[in-house]
Order: structure tokens, then C-alpha cells, then sequence
């Protein structure tokens, strides 16, 4: 049984199968969780550049992709993942409201993508 650390996990669960509701507001704190990261990073992520410049062992500089860009993007590619393996469990049983919540997180997605 996962740590409950966000009431709106098991408001936005409540009507899932109990079978799976431990499940469900696991990976809803963990969709939370990461959205509050993303959304404290999208200043830094579009001031970030997309290669930086390294010194590779016999000393030629390449241009490699920025670790801390791909860092972001894979977050954020997590984050979709996750967004719809719950939206997945709540199927059917999702509220209105619950339906709302995550097209509102969806819409986010569109914005940083």
C-alpha cells in the first residue's frame, strides 16, 4: 500500500476497483509529482540549449546533445506515459471531474511538448 501524499490521488481514484485503487494512487501521486516538476522547469528548460560543446579524451571538442534537455524530455515523456497507463485504470469508473483533471494535465503536455 503506497504513501497517500496527495489528497487529490484518492479523490481522483475513489471509484477505481479496490483490487486496484493502491495502484491507481500510487501512479497518480507519481503523475502529480512529476507535473509540479515540469511545470517548476519549463523556465529553465527554454532557456537551455540544445547541444553544448565537450572535450572528448584526445582533446577534439564535439557538439553533444544537453544532458539537462534530455533530463526534461524524458521526464515530461514519463509523465505522459503515466498520465495514460491511469487514465487506462480509471477507465470507466473515472468521474467527470477525474475526466477533467487529466484532460487538463493532457492539454499541459501539448503546451510543453
Amino acid at each position: 500500500m503506497g504513501k497517500r501524499i496527495d489528497n487529490r490521488a484518492e479523490l481522483l481514484c475513489a471509484n477505481v476497483d479496490p483490487s486496484l485503487r493502491d495502484l491507481a494512487i500510487t501512479l497518480a501521486n507519481a503523475l502529480f509529482a512529476m507535473q509540479k516538476k515540469i511545470d517548476s522547469q519549463i523556465v529553465v528548460y527554454n532557456q537551455l540549449p540544445l547541444a553544448q560543446t565537450v572535450r572528448v579524451g584526445t582533446g577534439e571538442k564535439m557538439l553533444r546533445s544537453n544532458p539537462a534537455l534530455e533530463e526534461f524530455r524524458n521526464t515530461v515523456k514519463d509523465y505522459a506515459n503515466t498520465l495514460n497507463k491511469l487514465q487506462d485504470i480509471l477507465g470507466e469508473s473515472a468521474s467527470h471531474d477525474a475526466i477533467n483533471c487529466l484532460d487538463t494535465m493532457r492539454a499541459k503536455i501539448r503546451v510543453v511538448k
